[in-house]
């Protein structure tokens, strides 16, 4: 596993350029690590880069009486994929919200839960039971940011940790130094395609049933 040193060290060696400091370079490869995270543009169509594995969770939510909607966990970044009741029976999972909203265009129905879907960080669902309930989520969470110097990158595999966040901060801090260069930004094609190429590598490793959520 790198740590963060480690990376900070390489991207350092990199960039040659004193006005980087380990702060500002700790910013870029957390940053780059919630983007792969969050889903990036895939190499393979019009979709995003699959959820990471390793940042699978459950939690649980309790439902409110009078609104038709909780705050998912804070931990939530994408990919609710499975939800079921206290007692252990799975509910539906509406495809969007297109379609939850049309079947449920006033979200006042009241009775037992039957359908729910993830709009803007909440969870929507219908019914809506009379007395709070639970319900169990499986989703992908947020990554923890890397602070301390033996931190390492949450859920992305080892193998590819240094060639990913190196590459990503690498090319964010070139675009900035060879920004209003005349010709070509060497640098930063250089370590856009490095950072690209090890993008599609992961890509290709998470497992295919996970893969081809849509583009937003």
């Amino acid at each position: 596993m790198a740590t963060l040193t480690q990376l900070q060290t390489i991207v350092t060696s990199i960039v040659q350029d004193t006005e980087f400091t380990n702060t500002i370079i700790m910013g870029y490869l957390n940053q780059g690590m919630q983007e792969i995270a969050a889903g990036m543009p895939s190499a393979f169509g019009d979709f995003l880069t699959p959820p990471l594995p390793l940042l699978f969770s459950i939690d649980k939510v309790d439902t409110d009486i009078t609104e038709a909607f909780v705050a998912l966990p804070y931990t939530y970044q994408r990919g609710l994929h499975f939800a079921a009741n206290e007692n252990g029976v799975e509910i539906d999972i509406a495809n969007s919200w297109i379609e939850f909203a049309s079947t449920n265009p006033l979200l006042d129905r009241t009775g037992s839960i039957y359908e729910v879907v993830e709009q803007g960080g909440n969870l929507y669902y219908q019914g809506i039971p009379g007395t709070s309930e639970e319900i169990s989520i499986h989703f992908y969470r947020l990554p923890i940011d890397m602070v301390d110097s033996e931190d390492t990158p949450d859920g992305i595999p080892a193998y590819l940790q240094i060639p990913l966040l190196t590459n990503y901060a690498s090319k964010e801090i070139f675009n900035l130094i060879e920004d209003g260069l005349e010709g070509q930004q060497v640098n930063t094609m250089k370590h856009t395609a490095l950072f690209l190429a090890a993008l599609r590598t992961l890509e290709i490793s998470v497992p295919y049933d996970t893969r081809g959520l849509e583009l937003i």
